[in-house]
């Protein structure tokens, strides 16, 4: 061949049937945000710990090193305004919250010879006026901070030893504790607030005649810990729940919880939180053993979402029962399905393994709420050679904003390797898409040996790189994938970035 530039041109034209890459519209990637890599092996890896949004403020909280860090990013573009590191040890668990003018921050860190939990306030330009240690060191499981309606008041709760601990916050520290022996040990627990201000929590308990943790619904007096009520889901003396129930706010005072059964069964009930009543309940029978992942709903459409561990999605109405339901079987080394919903958008979040060399990915699905067609997707591979694992996700209008880490998988939790990546997408694409695909234009076709950077705009951050057979290869803006199509083996290459697509053909 006499490519004496190193590089020819000709003109592709690809069907939709030929290009196997695309099977869904690409939701577009607004940006990404990369944390630095780790200098060593940290253990069992860097995580996050909670995200928030408010206007163009995005608020994440996560580690470096193990070290717990907060970060603000503008939400719209994901330039970084600060970063602030606590110099504590964290583990997994955290949050973090807009908090009336500033912003406040709770985990479980190292303290002391244990585990302890410490809260944090953060002004809005990155100063810490205080720091709080709840003086526990056996933390097995926390919850928090959760800010009330009016912005004054903030809870975090953690459990230890049969005892639930809350703690209160205002604006100038902690401003009270108090103490809730459970009787029987929790697994896990969760909670929110209803309309009223108290706390709503649902606890998996390990009753000592059940088989499985037994959900339990309790609601507390934010103030003083005292139970209001409390009611168990499900019989205590069976073999029936088969994964943590969950309880989400609905309406003024109501509240939904979604639990799911080794009988094949997903339960929702609507408990009016003052009093306990249930107000409304419906039972759903699958040919298969559901385990809840996630749960999201919008009230003012009458819409339950309910994700599955293995990414299939079901949407449900307080009127008509089951409306639709996206079926997949995603496998996945390490899973943590989640589903979010507004008025205009449903978005799946989920691992997937995809059955290539590179390891389990993050696929990001946009379903139409109304039919659960599937609208457009996205993939997150941010390294080569590792595992990508969705940490948390927010739906903020039109916009999702992910934390996934990518972890070499060493099978050694002493010489593991996490990198954090924040990713916005942009769902607007996504908004009344119906009817039929738009014939594709025609894909522009590079014959290239060596260097095709100058051949990928500038104004491109994310690419893509694709093999004949439509798997993904490489990610990243134009000077990564300058470097891998460099090493990569003769053969043609299909590069992706929102609607721009480049065949390359390497001799």
């Amino acid at each position: 061949m006499n490519n004496s530039d190193g590089m020819r041109m000709l003109l592709v034209f690809m069907t939709a049937s030929a290009l196997v890459v695309q099977a869904q519209p690409e939701l577009p990637l607004l940006w990404e945000h990369r944390f630095p890599e780790p200098t060593f092996m940290t253990g069992y890896g860097d995580v996050a710990v909670g995200m928030a949004v408010r206007n163009d403020s995005l608020l994440v909280g996560h580690s470096w090193e193990n070290i717990s860090q907060s970060s603000l990013i503008h939400a719209a573009t994901g330039d970084p305004v600060w970063s602030l590191s606590s110099g504590d040890t964290v583990y997994h668990q955290g949050g973090r919250s807009f908090f009336g003018n500033a912003m406040i921050g709770a985990e479980r860190v190292a303290s002391g010879a244990g585990i302890g939990v410490r809260t944090r306030l953060y002004d809005l330009d990155g100063t810490v006026p205080w720091t709080v240690d709840a003086g526990l060191q056996n933390v097995a499981r926390m919850c928090g901070p959760l800010v009330n309606g009016a912005g004054d008041s903030a809870f975090v709760l953690a459990y230890q030893n049969g005892t639930l601990h809350g703690f209160r916050y205002d604006h100038a520290g902690g401003t009270g504790s108090w103490q809730l022996p459970t009787g029987h040990p929790w697994r896990e627990f969760s909670a929110n607030f209803n309309a009223a201000g108290h706390l709503l929590v649902t606890a998996m308990v390990d009753h000592p005649g059940a088989f499985t943790d037994v959900p339990r619904l309790v609601v507390l007096n934010s103030v003083d810990g005292s139970v209001e009520w409390s009611a168990y889901l499900e019989d205590t003396t069976g073999f029936v729940v088969n994964s943590p129930a969950m309880t989400v706010p609905w309406a003024g005072d109501t509240m939904l919880t979604v639990h799911t059964t080794y009988a094949g069964k997903v339960l929702m009930r609507m408990t009016e939180a003052t009093t306990g009543q249930s107000v409304w309940s419906f039972e759903d029978s699958l040919s298969l053993s559901p385990y809840l992942a996630s749960v999201a709903v919008v009230p003012s459409q009458g819409s339950i979402l309910v994700a599955l561990d293995r990414g299939s999605v079901i949407a449900y109405s307080r009127s008509n029962g089951r409306v639709w339901m996206d079926t997949l079987n995603l496998t996945s080394a390490y899973p943590n399905t989640r589903i979010l919903a507004n008025e205009d958008h449903v978005v799946l979040v989920s691992p997937a393994d995809r059955h290539l060399d590179q390891g389990q990915d993050v696929m990001i699905r946009a379903l139409d709420p109304t039919t659960g067609t599937v609208l457009g997707e996205a993939w997150v591979n941010d390294i080569a050679d590792t595992h990508d694992m969705p940490e948390d996700a927010l739906l903020n209008g039109s916009m999702l904003h992910l934390i996934s880490a990518a972890t070499h998988d060493t099978l050694n939790i002493l010489f593991e390797s996490t990198t954090l990546l924040v990713s916005t997408f942009d769902l607007s694409v996504t908004t009344g898409v119906h009817g039929h695909a738009e014939v594709p234009a025609p894909v522009q076709g590079i014959i290239s040996a060596g260097s095709i950077q100058d051949r990928l705009g500038t104004h491109v951050k994310h690419w893509k790189a694709f093999d004949r057979h439509g798997r993904l290869l490489a990610t990243g803006d134009r000077g990564r994938m300058d470097a891998w199509y460099t090493t990569a083996a003769s053969g043609m290459y299909t590069l992706v970035a929102g609607k721009e697509r480049l065949v390359f053909l390497k001799p």
